[in-house]
């Protein structure tokens, strides 16, 4: 059998479920299909007589203006073809969205024959999801967003909700344009993680899960993304995802792991935070060769203090000292009290030279200090040390309990010598 184009196009027509028109524009004539009635529930001749008017008459009158301007901008040569979206009236009363599309025909010398014609396709139930989308993005806490990666790197939004306004302080559809209007709000400090938890995720095709922050302005906000990747056989991967503000959950683990490495009393960091430095420290130490500098100080009788004035002097006395300790050693430095009296500083990339020095300055400062108890009797406070050193090369035989116990017993030496005096001893060297 031979397919002739005839039965070729209404093979086409029938597998997409088409509705043709035809429109003469000077004669008004119209010539419709059994199929482009059928879409609106009707037979052609239940619409008979079938003019223009008929299909006017079916339009919703909202949006006959719109097609009218479609058709003029194709007409005028401002567009390349005739389409738009627009609603008809079905026989049981609801309206459909149908996609029209139209071009005029001209002969076989490429002359305008005058004639408009065209297709009417039903995408209610496309039009319908797509706005039941746009409703459910509008509602949730976040942005619904299609992310693609394409074979040769090439990556781009398919589609962002209306809230990447707020997020990112850039459009919906600035993003769909140029993605890179979204990856430029990233904070510089977050941005490589997050292209890498991208490629990670494109590697294993396991689910995306990312926080980070963004910066609008002088605004900082943490927002977190997940998703689950999809590969087409070409290779594009897809993420389909949610995005949504984590500030308040951020900040709430930031103020728990502050509490949970700092000591009430003197805001200083306490003994759990000052071990996992000296861990991570001793690491690195021993990796690149660095050395660091521990100095551990003990109020001398402190005991005395806390009889003799009461425990309210006794807590005023050491929120003082760890003022003087903050004010005298180096932002990289970091203190610790790491029990009632004790109190622990780390010193990275110091000598032991360095260190005794820093010690012995807050020891003639902490002596020279005035206290008074609420009674107004002045004091003086004094403290013992042992300063210790950590070199990374020879240095693997030794753990941090070996440099906590050395740095002890100077601290130790330091009293049995008759307190308010520093003890040095090199360790790894």
């Amino acid at each position: 059998m031979e397919l002739t184009p005839e039965i070729r196009l209404k093979a086409i027509l029938e597998g997409t479920g088409a509705g043709t028109w035809e429109w003469h524009l000077d004669t008004q004539e119209v010539i419709y299909n059994d199929r482009w009635a059928q879409l609106l529930g009707y037979s052609l001749e239940e619409l008979e007589p079938v003019t223009f008017q008929t299909w006017e008459n079916l339009c919703h009158p909202n949006d006959l203006l719109q097609a009218r301007e479609a058709l003029a901008r194709y007409l005028d040569g401002a567009s390349q073809k005739f389409e738009c979206v627009i609603r008809m009236l079905h026989k049981d009363g609801d309206w459909r969205y149908i996609h029209t599309r139209g071009t005029l025909l001209t002969d076989d010398q490429g002359r305008d024959t005058r004639w408009l014609m065209g297709t009417h396709l039903d995408v209610t139930r496309e039009v319908v999801s797509q706005h039941q989308m746009e409703q459910l993005s509008k509602s949730l806490p976040g942005i619904i967003y299609t992310f693609v990666l394409e074979p040769d790197g090439r990556y781009y939004f398919s589609f962002m909700s209306e809230k990447t306004w707020d997020f990112y302080g850039v459009s919906p559809e600035a993003a769909l344009r140029d993605p890179d209007t979204i990856f430029n709000m990233v904070h510089p400090e977050d941005l490589a993680a997050l292209h890498e938890s991208i490629s990670v995720s494109a590697r294993t095709m396991g689910e995306w899960v990312c926080e980070y922050r963004v910066a609008i302005n002088d605004r900082v906000n943490w927002v977190r993304g997940v998703s689950r990747p999809e590969k087409d056989p070409d290779g594009t991967i897809t993420w389909h995802g949610i995005i949504t503000n984590i500030d308040r959950q951020k900040g709430l683990e930031l103020e728990l792991e502050q509490l949970s490495i700092t000591d009430e009393l003197t805001g200083l960091y306490n003994r759990r935070y000052m071990l996992r430095k000296l861990e991570e420290s001793v690491a690195e130490s021993e990796r690149y060769g660095d050395d660091f500098s521990l100095v551990s100080l003990d109020i001398d009788f402190f005991k005395s203090i806390n009889d003799s004035y009461g425990h309210p002097t006794g807590d005023a006395v050491l929120q003082r000292f760890a003022t003087i300790i903050e004010k005298r050693t180096r932002k990289s430095d970091i203190v610790a009290r790491t029990g009632g009296e004790e109190f622990i500083i780390f010193m990275p990339s110091t000598v032991l030279d360095e260190a005794e020095q820093v010690a012995e300055s807050l020891r003639v400062a902490l002596e020279a200090e005035e206290f008074v108890s609420d009674d107004g009797e002045a004091f003086n406070v004094t403290f013992s040390a042992g300063v210790v050193n950590w070199s990374g090369a020879g240095a693997n035989a030794t753990s941090v309990r070996d440099l906590l116990s050395a740095c002890d017993q100077s601290l130790y030496a330091a009293k049995r010598a008759g307190r308010n005096r520093i003890v040095v001893n090199g360790v790894g060297k």
